[in-house]
């Protein structure tokens, strides 16, 4: 029972922000401690990629809150099971959107072949810490809230 009430918000999401932005924030610090490496090329996670997914999760939690409204009656009946929720989340969120990949030059390439910017990989770590302190704050509130309602019931 205490599964579907935790599985039936936002905490899923919530932890694979939190997850998305710590990875992101260890390639982030990796280019930066690469900076005057020669050759090196920064890398960065898939954000927009992510972004989508965020937005398709929130869909897909929203028509698993009220199926009725969302079923079709035209759609043929199958015989298979079908995914849960937290199945759907994890096709929603694979692997490759947590490993690093070259991100795109910003500015112009050093002589060194190194596409470097220090301003903006610290620009980018802030927001990227911001992200993850935002959804710890609200995973931590919601638990709270949880513990409440436990704490009321006994």
């Amino acid at each position: 029972m205490i599964d579907q009430i935790i599985n039936s918000n936002a905490i899923p999401l919530l932890e694979k922000m939190a997850a998305f932005s710590e990875r992101r924030q260890d390639v982030l610090a990796g280019n930066i401690a690469n900076i005057d490496t020669p050759s090196y090329k920064m890398r960065d996670l898939p954000v927009q990629e992510f972004q989508q997914a965020l937005r398709d999760a929130v869909v897909l939690k929203e028509n698993a809150a009220d199926p009725i409204s969302h079923s079709s009656l035209a759609m043929p009946v199958t015989l298979e099971k079908p995914k849960s929720v937290e199945a759907q989340l994890e096709d929603l969120f694979p692997r490759s959107l947590f490993q690093a990949r070259e991100a795109t030059p910003q500015n112009l390439t050093f002589q060194d072949a190194n596409n470097r910017s220090v301003e903006s990989q610290m620009m980018q770590m802030t927001k990227n810490s911001m992200m993850q302190q935002f959804a710890v704050e609200v995973m931590m509130a919601q638990m709270n809230q949880l513990l409440t309602v436990i704490s009321e019931r006994a």
